[in-house]
């Protein structure tokens, strides 16, 4: 650096205006509340403030906000006009940021350092915040925002009506940012101007509160939000407006707490509607003589000259001006939108001339369109005169840029505007020309700064690209753009965690959405978005879309089969292995996911692809398994193997050993699935995501763990059982959604339930009842809801056991849920069985019988003989002690010592109930011996009372 090194300062806050910088906590406040600016115009600021007074260079200022050295001087410009904005720089005559042509910037506002103590010193802590950044300051809205959020507690629906460009969002936004301290459950911002069509409404409110999207989520996001206190803004419902009202009824009737802000160009029409029309800016009466100093009074010329001073540093409202700035103002109708597109000309045109030339416009758009609004017709004129002043660069950039549906960052928009006569280099300066002149809006509030179009604006950059007739070819460039981006990155980095993604995609996935529908389009390209489809199946997967990927799959399937597309036979095939895996994970085994499957594995006879083969054996055999034919389960894992060692592919071997761990378990080879689980987690090929392998949802490390964790409890290591149970649970956590149900579900519950561990069941129980509602992963809702049922009956109901009206409700759930087990299929009425009497089914008996549920075989026959109805005569004493002898030997065969100490007790208490205590504590004493571990859980407690009654009796002879 040329003049002095820019370092930080002390750790004294600096106070300017209603701000104070704390740079070493990395914060700014106003008025004590955190502003939301991101690092690098957070550095920037510092770095002004450091040097208040002087100017400092355009170079030393990129050196010290990207040491990386990856900026040009037009992303510093775009950090500075964001800086300004959230400063409010020109507001109320206060000026905080000068530019000095040629040379660089100058902090120009009085700073003052707070002494250790102060209160300017102490930096307010930052609440939880859901809402997206605002742009722009609000200026001359403040007594509206006050009044409507003093009533919408009360209201519970607000709909905030107006043209486009009038400000309802910009006044939405500033008043959930007041109301949230008033919603313990936070405020939820959905901007619904991305969304295609009235089908994803819900889809859009479900992602923007985590859960999966799709036609049928409606009842999951009302469940959800049951008995959330909680404020919902929806943004740009006009295009929707009729599935928000259906969506908004819903909420208003099944969520009491529910509070809901609406823009739309018109209401809702529901009942309960409280309609406030946002008014234009206030601004004088226009007249010949006005001073500069009564003007700016008025909000309509605030907002002009503080834009005014972003477009030209040097601006200010002289009294000369003001009276041609009111009129602008004025034939403007006081649109805040229209008023920033005007005061961003000021540089090039000035005052005088801009009013003359704008005037003209408007005439013209008056005399040619008389059927349409007056407010549209001004805004129109505004786009299309702005569009006109533009270079032809500038023109190409703008209408490329329509292109994105959403959010995106310079890389993105390098990647798909790069295309003769447009250079990387005329992306970057385009997009900081645009900023400049309030065509792109600008959020620097993130490391990395994100730029979009408002509705309004990419509605008119669509309509110039297709009468430019380059609008498909941008289509397909946006879509191949994703496609490409997402394969490279999951093959490229197969590691990358669930939060990891929704930093870097999660904006993009309205992006993807639009690609994909555009592809799928008559004027689309069916094939592009097939691989589409398959290169975003982890994108949707991370970010629970679930329902909306197995839509897109079918749709792309359909177009195939009706001949609307030819696909490649390999791209089908991988979509039938996507599809039979999506219906497997949201509409369970029974609504077709075999079938998919099995179509998939014809279609790939003919192919040369075995892995593809092998995918689709993956998916039959993991339907086999969750349906309880565990037997079939093992021959299509054996046929897995023997594909993968007659191709000699080492990774595919890995997979079908994957599935074979799977059913060596489910069908009570205990020893061996711990040997293969733990060989495939541990295997050091690379993570595989499901562009790779379609059927691999979940990190093979998590269901490997599931797997070991099982085994190890049932062959008696109940503590190590316990810890591989919580490090699953770890490891799903980063992993896709999916990954942290099966680990709660499948391990953590289930041990904890068999250890006897109250305190970790209710935890886990709860985690996996929230994380199941948050995702709205439907297909495990029925499971939430068995294991409540299940954790209810646990216990008796105590000082009412003798109550007959309380054991007939007791009977009566009982009932029910013995129902809903045996229609949830033989897997999990085995599991179930292992509960405890109350939850053995007559399925589950019969399959323990028939020798086909394997892993708990031997419980599920000793409880259903503990449950019988003759347990306790003499009868039954006998039969109950042969059922429990054999129970012993199935267990001692598995070498299943969690259910062979299990059934050594039973039989040692039947044989305790007929006398013969010393051969009752032989056997009991043998079995606690061959316990290695879990001294602690209530089976060997159990056993150790049991031991403990028949020394007694044996004493007592």
């Amino acid at each position: 650096m040329t003049s002095r090194t820019l370092a930080p300062m002390a750790d004294l806050p600096v106070a300017f205006g209603p701000f104070t910088l704390h740079i070493s906590q990395q914060r700014l406040l106003e008025d004590g509340r955190p502003v939301r600016l991101g690092a690098r115009a957070r550095s920037i600021l510092a770095a002004l403030v450091e040097r208040a007074g002087e100017v400092v260079g355009k170079g030393e200022l990129i050196a010290y906000a990207w040491p990386d050295g990856d900026a040009e001087e037009a992303t510093l410009r775009v950090h500075m006009g964001a800086l300004r904005k959230v400063l409010g720089d020109g507001q109320g005559g206060m000026r905080y940021i000068a530019s000095v042509a040629g040379r660089g910037y100058c902090f120009v506002a009085p700073v003052s350092r707070a002494a250790p103590g102060h209160p300017a010193a102490m930096a307010a802590p930052a609440g939880p915040h859901h809402l997206p950044a605002r742009m722009t300051r609000v200026i001359g809205r403040e007594d509206l925002i006050a009044a409507l959020a003093q009533s919408l507690p009360q209201r519970r629906l607000l709909t905030l009506c107006g043209p486009g460009g009038i400000g309802k969002t910009t006044v939405a936004l500033a008043m959930a940012e007041r109301l949230l301290p008033a919603y313990a459950d936070g405020v939820r911002f959905v901007e619904l101007g991305r969304v295609a069509g009235p089908g994803l409404v819900d889809a859009a409110l479900a992602a923007t509160l985590g859960m999966t999207a799709g036609p049928t989520s409606r009842a999951a996001l009302v469940d959800a939000l049951r008995h959330r206190r909680m404020l919902i803004v929806l943004d740009s419902c006009e295009h929707v407006i009729d599935a928000v009202a259906l969506l908004v009824l819903a909420l208003l009737q099944g969520a009491p707490d529910l509070h809901l802000l609406i823009t739309s160009r018109e209401p809702l029409q529901c009942e309960g509607e409280w309609v406030q029309r946002v008014p234009p800016l206030a601004l004088p009466c226009p007249r010949a003589r006005i001073s500069a100093e009564e003007a700016m009074r008025y909000p309509a010329v605030q907002l002009f000259v503080e834009r005014a001073i972003h477009s030209a540093d040097s601006f200010e409202l002289a009294d000369a001006d003001a009276p041609g700035v009111v009129m602008l103002c004025a034939s403007l109708d006081g649109m805040p939108l229209a008023i920033e597109l005007a005061a961003a000309q000021v540089e090039t045109f000035g005052v005088t001339h801009l009013h003359r030339l704008l005037d003209d416009r408007f005439q013209m758009m008056a005399v040619n369109s008389d059927i349409v609004q007056p407010r549209h017709r001004t805004l129109r004129a505004l786009l299309d005169w702005s569009y006109d002043a533009l270079t032809d660069i500038e023109r190409t950039v703008l209408m490329r840029l329509g292109v994105f549906a959403g959010e995106f960052s310079l890389a993105w928009a390098r990647a798909v505007l790069v295309d003769a006569p447009i250079t990387p280099g005329d992306v970057e300066t385009g997009i900081a020309a645009l900023v400049a002149k309030s065509l792109v809006c600008a959020d620097a509030s993130e490391q990395v700064v994100r730029y979009r179009l408002l509705a309004t604006t990419r509605a008119y950059a669509l309509e110039r690209l297709a009468q430019s007739g380059t609008l498909r070819a941008l289509q397909a460039r946006h879509a191949l753009h994703w496609r490409n981006t997402l394969y490279d990155t999951w093959t490229g980095e197969p590691a990358l965690t669930q939060a990891e993604c929704a930093a870097r995609y999660g904006n993009a996935i309205d992006d993807v959405r639009a690609a994909i529908a555009w592809a799928l389009s008559a004027d689309g390209d069916a094939e592009l978005g097939a691989t589409l489809i398959i290169a975003a199946l982890p994108l949707g997967y991370f970010l629970s879309r679930l329902d909306e990927f197995r839509g897109y799959a079918a749709r792309a399937l359909a177009l195939a089969g009706d001949g609307a597309a030819r696909l490649d036979p390999v791209l089908t095939a991988r979509l039938r292995v996507a599809l039979g895996t999506l219906i497997y994970h949201t509409l369970g085994v029974a609504a077709g996911a075999e079938d998919a499957y099995v179509r998939a594995l014809q279609d790939t006879a003919a192919l040369p692809q075995p892995g593809l083969r092998l995918q689709a054996l993956i998916g039959i055999g993991m339907v086999a398994l969750a349906t309880g034919d565990y037997a079939g389960g093992r021959r299509h894992a054996e046929a897995m193997c023997a594909l993968a060692d007659r191709d000699d592919d080492p990774m595919s071997r890995v997979w079908a050993e994957h599935t074979l761990a799977l059913a060596h378990h489910y069908l009570g080879d205990h020893a061996a699935a711990r040997h293969l689980a733990t060989h495939v987690r541990t295997h050091p090929s690379p993570l595989i995501r499901p562009v790779d392998n379609l059927t691999a949802l979940v990190d093979r490390r998590v269901c490997m763990r599931i797997v070991e964790a099982r085994t190890l409890w049932i062959e008696g290591y109940a503590d190590s059982a316990a810890a591989m149970a919580a490090r699953c649970v770890e490891d799903a956590g980063t992993d896709m959604p999916l990954a942290l149900a099966q680990a709660l579900a499948f391990a953590a519950c289930p041990l904890a339930l068999w250890r006897g561990d109250e305190a970790a069941l209710a935890g886990y129980a709860n985690r996996l009842r929230e994380h199941s509602s948050r995702h709205a992963l439907v297909a495990w809702h029925g499971w939430v809801e068995l294991l409540d049922t299940a954790l209810a009956l646990r216990h008796p109901h105590g000082a009412d056991h003798d109550d007959a009206a309380a054991d007939d409700a007791e009977r009566s759930v009982r009932q029910r849920l013995l129902a809903r087990i045996t229609q949830t299929g033989g897997k999990q009425a085995d599991l179930y069985a292992t509960f405890g009497a109350r939850f053995v089914t007559p399925l589950a008996i019969e399959r323990a019988e028939a020798g086909v549920s394997g892993w708990c075989m031997a419980e599920v026959r000793r409880v259903a003989a503990e449950a019988g109805p003759h347990r306790h005569t003499a009868a039954g004493r006998a039969a109950a002690a042969m059922a429990f002898h054999a129970a012993l030997d199935i267990a001692r065969a598995q070498g299943a010592r969690a259910w062979a100490l299990r059934a050594a007790t039973s039989l040692a208490r039947v044989w305790h109930e007929l006398g013969d205590d010393a051969r009752a504590f032989d056997l009991l004493s043998s079995a606690c011996a061959r316990m290695p571990e879990g001294h602690g859980t209530q089976d060997y407690l159990a056993a150790q009372a049991v031991l403990a009654a028949c020394a007694t009796a044996e004493a007592r002879a």
